[in-house]
């Protein structure tokens, strides 16, 4: 990915003046590389120094070797840089060959630049890109541009850690790394070349075949072996969709308050910026299909899936079993320290599971615990497993799993042999819920005593520890778990209790949500059908939470489910349904396009929720309906819909964060409607009654009142409320949230012809 750098600008401005440079037409020479620079900088070119502006100078500009002087830099900084853009127009642009291209390509060259923050890009964009209509505003934003180029710090384009074709993922992602394959990884390195001839030809490559064969540890072993051919490589875990694992990658310029299609945009955009010399690993693609592959696989880098599915696309680059008995035999013994005395038999057990890497595992371990002999797994093996002569015909049922196939045999036979405790039943059923966690985070989840169990599982081979202290469930593993143990609603109760707590925090941004909504998405794929009730219950916990996210496709998902079990009219009361309705209302695609409907919805939810028994939904169905009612311009009728929520909540005493979310949307349209003193006395009141709360729904109720302190004219007491809001903020550690309302804070001080206290000042907070 390129940068916003001098050479990469004015090497895209040449390539798209070239056609003309070249054609000397009318003049006596044709129009030179240093021409085009004079020309961009005249006014510093005719008024200060033009000696810098020898041949060799620019040409060392122009490849990246030395940065623009600083004079130059100077000059403009002094001066402002319009004049670029005013010279641009007057000398250059009619050089240039086709302007709308070289907008275009400068706008996405902005873009996806993730070394500049979101408010720097904003200052080069200034406009709608859609305004940008003249030449004028075109060359404008070319000189705006061509300053930021010249004013970043210099790196040279030779430089190992920002190279000019890409930037290194560390710089822009993280926990993109490719992880380490097993230490015991050993063979396959015929398949490892030939994997890489396919690259050669294919930018698209899909890894089939069947589960537990080792697949996730060959392409980490190629990443590993050919990582020097490649500028990046980036390693992701399929989690069942494509735009959620893009959306949810963890970039340098994402902000807390970006919503999933913000962040889906952003992301993407880096993707499509990649370019052959870039890798993605997409690891456990087990589906037949995903509605976003088909675009995926048209972007400019190499892929590289690994898949159980048959897939219609791509090339299918066919995995079989290690063939080389030795090469197993040598996996095992580096399990089974008696591997050596028992060699005969030990190539017994491995032509018993037909060659099937997990399975050998799975052997050497249960061997090392000395649980059974090697005759007496083998025995076991011949009379429980599939006939070792036939083939394998493994078919992935809808669901991802299937109970029929030879090495599914071979695995659930020596799971049976371990004869696991209910402890070590338990971590299994539960750890289906969570893809890759951290050791004490899923300890404290499940409320274990101590790690011992979990490590136990490690060393026998049901657990992938693959780094550090990070564990999940190997795939084939996750099925027969399901298959045999069979998680509930019941029997994961402990799990589901602590990770409904943690739903139930939305006051501020929980650092392990994103786990939190894998962990959604896992209960709702594995428990939904055991227990209708409680998944009912789970759903409207779990909605409410991923709305503090702006997770709005997933909860569009979440209320299509709630809408199957709400079908049967014995489940459920009708408060169940009155939130229902509220919540479709309060959709954003429903409230931008369908706004009557969202009305009607939200009519009919008050209609039916009864306030006795629920009386904080009862108040946020009002003042929802509030809300939807100014938006849709009756702000009288909306207010007091809005009045009667921050009443009926008062009487209540509920003073907790919806009774904060309540008084701050009520205090926010009564500024709107310049009743300022009404929103004091409600954003006062609250904050009395909520003085023990520390959230950052509390320090956004502190940052509204320093705003409308701002509007009624009371300079003193707005500092106040400002410095509180700041110290709450501070004490959450929402640097990014507190970073931005310093900012917006200072703006409005200066909006209303107050100067912000210096003591805010920071690098960042430069206000127009």
């Amino acid at each position: 990915m390129r940068i916003v750098d001098f050479s990469t600008v004015i090497n895209i401005i040449i390539e798209n003046c070239r056609e003309n440079m070249h054609t000397k037409k009318n003049r006596e020479r044709a129009y030179s590389q240093l021409d085009l620079v004079c020309d961009m900088f005249y006014d510093f070119y005719t008024e200060c120094d033009e000696a810098c502006f020898d041949n060799t100078s620019v040409s060392r500009w122009i490849k990246g070797n030395r940065p623009v002087p600083a004079a130059i830099v100077n000059y403009y900084r002094e001066n402002g840089a319009e004049s670029i853009g005013d010279y641009f127009q007057q000398n250059c642009l009619k050089i240039v060959f086709d302007k709308v291209k070289l907008f275009n390509e400068l706008i996405t060259l902005v873009q996806n630049d993730y070394t500049l923050s979101e408010e720097k890009k904003a200052e080069i964009l200034t406009e709608n890109i859609a305004e940008f209509s003249n030449d004028y505003k075109i060359c404008s934003f070319i000189g705006r541009v061509i300053f930021a180029a010249i004013d970043r710090p210099f790196i040279p384009v030779d430089k190992a850690i920002l190279p000019t074709s890409a930037i290194t993922v560390s710089e822009c992602i993280f926990g993109a790394e490719v992880p380490a394959p097993c230490r015991y990884f050993c063979g396959r390195d015929t398949e490892l070349d030939e994997l890489h001839t396919a690259f050669q030809e294919h930018s698209k490559v899909f890894i089939s075949g069947f589960a537990g064969i080792g697949k996730s540890e060959f392409v980490k072993a190629y990443a590993k072996k050919y990582k020097k051919e490649y500028k990046n490589v980036l390693y992701f875990n399929y989690p069942g969709s494509l735009k959620e694992m893009i959306t949810d990658m963890d970039f340098v310029g994402d902000n807390a308050t970006d919503d999933e299609h913000t962040r889906f945009t952003k992301h993407i955009r880096f993707l499509k910026s990649l370019r052959s010399d870039s890798l993605i690993i997409i690891d456990n693609f087990n589906v037949a299909s995903d509605s976003f592959l088909s675009t995926l696989i048209n972007y400019g880098c190499k892929m590289l899936f690994t898949t159980r599915s048959n897939i219609d696309c791509g090339y299918i680059f066919s995995l079989d079993v290690i063939g080389n008995s030795d090469e197993l035999y040598q996996l095992m013994g580096k399990y089974y320290s008696y591997a050596d005395e028992n060699k005969a038999i030990i190539n017994e057990l491995i032509e018993t599971v037909h060659h099937h890497t997990l399975s050998v595992e799975m052997i050497a371990k249960l061997l090392e615990k000395g649980l059974h002999s090697p005759e007496e797994i083998l025995e076991h093996l011949r009379q429980n497993s599939a006939d070792p002569e036939s083939a394998d015909k493994i078919k992935i049922s809808k669901d991802g799993f299937s109970a029929k196939g030879t090495y599914y045999n071979h695995i659930r036979s020596l799971f049976s042999l371990y004869l696991l405790d209910e402890n070590y039943q338990s971590i299994m059923l539960n750890m289906v819920l969570v893809d890759e966690v951290r050791i004490r985070y899923f300890v404290k989840l499940l409320e274990l005593n101590d790690t011992n169990g979990i490590n136990e599982l490690c060393e026998l081979g049901f657990i992938k520890n693959s780094h550090a202290d990070l564990v999940s469930l190997h795939p084939m593993i996750r099925d027969v778990v399901l298959l045999d143990l069979k998680p509930t609603f019941e029997n994961c109760g402990t799990f589901i209790a602590n990770l409904k707590s943690r739903l139930q925090i939305i006051g501020y941004e929980l650092p392990d949500y994103a786990i939190i909504i894998s962990s959604i998405r896992n209960v709702m794929k594995y428990l939904g059908s055991t227990d209708s009730s409680s998944y009912l219950n789970f759903l409207e916990t779990a909605y409410i939470f991923l709305d503090n996210y702006h997770e709005y496709d997933f909860m569009e998902i979440i209320i299509s489910e709630t809408e199957k079990l709400l079908d049967d009219d014995k489940l459920g009361t009708d408060n169940n349904r009155a939130l229902l309705l509220n919540n479709k209302a309060m959709l954003p695609a429903n409230r931008n396009d369908k706004l009557a409907k969202s009305i009607s919805l939200m009519n009919k939810a008050l209609s039916m929720c009864d306030e006795k028994s629920n009386p904080v939904l009862f108040t946020n169905i009002n003042m929802n309906l509030g809300i939807l009612y100014v938006e849709n311009k009756e702000t009288e009728r909306g207010l007091e819909f809005m009045n009667k929520a921050y009443l009926f909540i008062k009487l209540c005493r509920s003073y907790n964060d919806d009774f904060i979310t309540i008084a701050r949307n009520y205090a926010s349209t009564l500024c709107d409607n310049m009743r300022v003193n009404k929103a004091l006395d409600v954003l006062t009141e609250c904050e009395f009654a909520t003085e023990d709360c520390c959230s950052n729904n509390h320090a956004a109720l502190l940052f509204d009142l320093g705003a409308a302190y701002i509007l009624s004219g009371n300079y003193p007491l707005a500092v106040k409320k400002y410095n509180l809001a700041f110290a709450e903020y501070s004490a959450l550690g929402c640097t990014d949230e507190l970073t931005a309302r310093k900012i917006a804070a200072a703006q409005q001080m200066q909006r209303y012809g107050y100067e912000y206290p210096k003591k805010w000042e920071t690098d960042y907070l430069e206000c127009p």
